[in-house]
């Protein structure tokens, strides 16, 4: 059985490093959670992190709109959160409505609150960061949780399966950053198994249950976990099949590897975001 990579001991870490923070403060720390309509896995991620976000002294917002809601009325909306010297921090809740593509909206926020670095400002700075750059959440929590288990990037070849626009690519740019000798593959790439199969860390982070199977690796390989997927039972699964687990050196399970963390590591940011600019 491969060693487990839980998110659970990497957020306990960052868990204490956030009281102490906001426990510093003269203010606690405000984040904005920004959700449109009522899709499920929006509001399953707000109530939960709403109440670790509260538990570590972080006040929450919400700000809910209908999703028939207009781009101009969206647009006024934010400006008014960035305008507002009380809330550190914007979290804008995925899905967005079609009305309100990612590449639309990103850039109304303003870049100093964008706690989850989806500005095309805070992107760019993914090529070259700095300790403090707010670059993707979930991108940044699967580097804090590499570097926890000590796993050496430099020279290693990494294959990562995914390059949405928040995940895939600013987490490509961060690995590089490391010395790791990088494969980037999309839905558009032929047998991904020739060049997981050869790697010695394998990302998945594409959104399809059980894409990456035994036969697709090596039993020396770490892999990292992703993927957000429910099953037909209404069960949270990941990119990787089940049967990884009995092959490979190391693995993060679905639930409890990145997903555990990258909240976490919201309040953490929203923490440091307040003592920064608060």
């Amino acid at each position: 059985m491969s060693q487990l990579l839980k998110g659970k001991p990497v957020a306990a870490e960052l868990l204490q490093k956030t009281i102490e923070l906001v426990g510093s403060l003269s203010v606690p720390p405000a984040i904005a959670l920004v959700r449109v309509g009522a899709d499920p896995a929006a509001k399953g991620y707000q109530r939960s992190a709403s109440k670790l976000l509260k538990r570590v002294g972080i006040n929450v917002k919400p700000v809910i709109f209908d999703e028939q809601i207009t781009m101009n009325d969206f647009k006024g909306q934010i400006e008014k959160l960035n305008a507002d010297d009380k809330i550190n921090a914007v979290l804008l809740l995925e899905p967005l409505p079609n009305s309100l593509a990612l590449t639309d909206v990103q850039d109304l926020l303003e870049p100093n609150k964008d706690v989850d670095g989806v500005t095309r400002t805070n992107l760019g700075r993914s090529l070259s960061p700095r300790e403090d750059d707010l670059v993707p959440l979930t991108a940044a929590a699967v580097m804090e949780l590499l570097d926890f288990y000590d796993i050496n990037l430099s020279g290693k070849h990494v294959t990562l399966v995914g390059d949405s626009l928040t995940v895939g690519r600013p987490l490509a740019n961060l690995l590089l950053t490391q010395d790791a000798t990088l494969t980037v593959c999309d839905s558009q790439t032929p047998n991904v198994g020739q060049f997981t199969r050869v790697s010695d860390i394998v990302i998945m982070a594409v959104g399809k249950p059980a894409l990456l199977t035994a036969e697709m690796v090596n039993d020396t390989a770490v892999v990292i976990d992703v993927g957000t997927n429910y099953d037909q039972e209404g069960k949270l699964v990941g990119d990787v099949a089940p049967e990884v687990a009995n092959k490979v050196q190391a693995l993060t399970p679905v639930p409890g590897g990145i997903g555990a963390l990258t909240t976490t590591l919201l309040a953490y940011r929203t923490a440091k975001i307040a003592a920064k600019f608060g």
